[in-house]
């Protein structure tokens, strides 16, 4: 079903086009990003009439959305189908990572990179997360569907790739393309879902969507070991096998998916520049955080100029969107919005906390409670299933009621008190405790999660549906890889302080940082080590509970939005 929207106007392509001039002010860039929406050079008008004016827009989008959306003609069995292939689809960018994760250390020990194990998932978390606004965007420009199979292709030959790889520098090389792919999947997934399934109905769909996360975490730490057993390159191929019966299935409907894009656009129209401004932001803060204090001196002249890069290019980006490109990777305009700007900043933090947490956590049951590396996978699974359920009670409770505020709300306060009773971690606490604990944590990111989505989705009209829905998963992308990396810092330049400071244990302190066979060090070494991570553990939290509360801040300012 092909669906061609109206080109944009000419008011709002000559205002996107203005090339910015040199003289022109920070204060005029913020100004712009705020009235991106209104014409030419008039004066701004009032607080009141502002209010006005977006209130209408608001209104305006929200009423398109929720009563002009056109959803194709599919049977209740092949939207199910379809559904299911969806899911089995976006099952692999999840799987992956999860897999190469436990995988890590013997794939880096057999190319003798163990001390740079970590670019094998970073190569993949970097491309996924610069090329999803790209992803969304031609999603708009070029339609879902095309984007989904493309981008199943290039994940599955990145795939291919890495199970084929001589050296490593190839391995992170093929990392980085399936991370393409990865990011195409991602988006493409979501946005269809969105595009097939009615607004106050998504959250029942998007739970169920959910679900995919909790088993590639569960299985991922499984598969991962099993492979590992016989043949690390198994965990790369299983992404080819997989693949099979979802893209079969979605091969058979392809017709039927929806194919909304716009008119009279080729790839000459797509924001380059824009993406090579926030993939140089994304590699430069990654790079700051992860180097920081650990490889380099945080006052050493390549972290300091990676964050001053960093930094400088946030102004930098917003000024390029409004002035420069036509379609812009990221429409300002949609951040007058206030649900998408919310949405956006809460699940910025959000995510920042809970992938901290997640990632670091197997890491805190290996060295502080001397568990093996499959257990201590599993061991994430009461902060994980909550997720799950929540997720799934959300969207019962959005179907139900229409009302989505209250759950960022609830979220949001879970969030901050999980938190902050994780920084008891430092394991003399019982087993028991530590598990509550985790799943008072966890109960908070399925109803932000669920409702920031649909809170954002509600206000937009549908030419903006893929890339609202991109800008809410990329702040979700970003705001992970980053406070990953932020916590990373904490918890490296802590451990690595208390282990340099023990001289029988500062000989192993590559091995302990690498959390590579810590139970076959000597006894004291471990319980300097397990001294060392906890109270690193607990100082991540403390941190980690400050960065909560923006998300929930942003939260409580939320329009209120009763989904027909």
């Amino acid at each position: 079903m092909d669906i061609e929207l109206d080109k944009v106007n000419s008011r709002k392509t000559a205002t996107a086009s203005v090339v910015l001039q040199p003289s022109t002010s920070l204060r005029s860039v913020v100004a712009a990003s705020v009235e991106v929406s209104q014409a030419g050079p008039t004066p701004s008008p009032g607080a009141s009439e502002t209010a006005a004016v977006d209130n209408a827009n608001e209104q305006s989008a929200t009423d398109t959305e929720q009563g002009g959306y056109e959803v194709p003609t599919m049977t209740k069995l092949e939207l199910q189908l379809t559904f299911i292939s969806l899911s089995v689809v976006g099952f692999l960018a999840n799987l992956d990572t999860s897999v190469v994760a436990t995988a890590m250390p013997t794939i880096a020990s057999e190319f003798n990179y163990l001390s740079q194990q970590g670019w094998i998932i970073l190569s993949y978390l970097l491309t996924l997360t610069v090329f999803q606004p790209l992803m969304g965007r031609a999603c708009d420009l070029f339609g879902s569907r095309s984007v989904l199979f493309v981008s199943i292709f290039v994940f599955e030959f990145g795939s291919l790739l890495c199970a084929l790889a001589k050296n490593f520098v190839w391995l992170c090389c093929a990392r980085a393309i399936a991370g393409i792919g990865g990011a195409g999947i991602m988006i493409g997934v979501m946005v269809i879902v969105s595009q097939i399934v009615p607004l106050r109905e998504r959250g029942n769909y998007m739970g169920i969507m959910y679900a995919r996360i909790i088993i590639a975490t569960v299985l991922g730490p499984l598969i991962g070991g099993l492979f590992v057993s016989f043949d690390w390159r198994w965990c790369f191929w299983i992404n080819l096998v997989i693949a099979v019966p979802g893209l079969a299935i979605l091969v058979l409907f392809a017709k039927k998916l929806p194919h909304i894009k716009k008119a009279d656009v080729s790839w000459r129209d797509i924001d380059f520049g824009g993406i090579a401004i926030l993939a140089v932001f994304v590699v430069s803060m990654c790079l700051a955080f992860n180097w920081g204090g650990v490889a380099f001196p945080w006052n050493s002249k390549i972290v300091i100029v990676l964050l001053v890069v960093g930094f400088a290019l946030v102004p930098a980006f917003i000024t390029w969107e409004i002035k420069v490109p036509s379609y812009p990777v990221i429409p300002m305009k949609m951040f007058r919005f206030r649900n998408v700007t919310t949405s956006t900043v809460n699940n910025f933090f959000t995510a920042s906390v809970l992938q901290g947490v997640f990632i670091y956590l197997p890491s805190y049951y290996q060295i502080v409670r001397h568990d093996k590396q499959i257990i201590s996978g599993l061991e994430v699974l009461p902060y994980i299933m909550p997720f799950f359920l929540t997720s799934i009670a959300s969207g019962l409770i959005i179907s139900k009621t229409g009302s989505v505020r209250g759950l960022l709300w609830l979220g949001g306060f879970f969030n901050i008190v999980g938190s902050g009773l994780l920084i008891m971690l430092n394991g003399r606490h019982p087993r028991a405790v530590e598990y509550i604990l985790l799943i008072l944590t966890g109960v908070a990111g399925g109803p932000i999660v669920q409702a920031s989505l649909i809170s954002a989705q509600s206000q937009v009209t549908k030419d903006l549906l893929a890339t609202v829905t991109t800008m809410t998963m990329w702040s979700r992308s970003l705001g992970g890889i980053i406070g990953v990396a932020m916590q990373g810092s904490i918890i490296n330049n802590i451990f690595k302080r208390g282990i340099l400071e023990n001289a029988t244990a500062a000989p192993y302190v590559a091995q302990l940082l690498a959390v590579e066979n810590v139970s076959t060090l000597p006894l004291d070494v471990q319980a300097t080590a397990a001294q060392s991570y906890g109270a690193a553990f607990q100082m991540m939290m403390v941190a980690t509970t400050v960065f909560c509360l923006p998300g929930f801040m942003f939260s409580l300012v939320a329009k209120k939005e009763k989904l027909s």
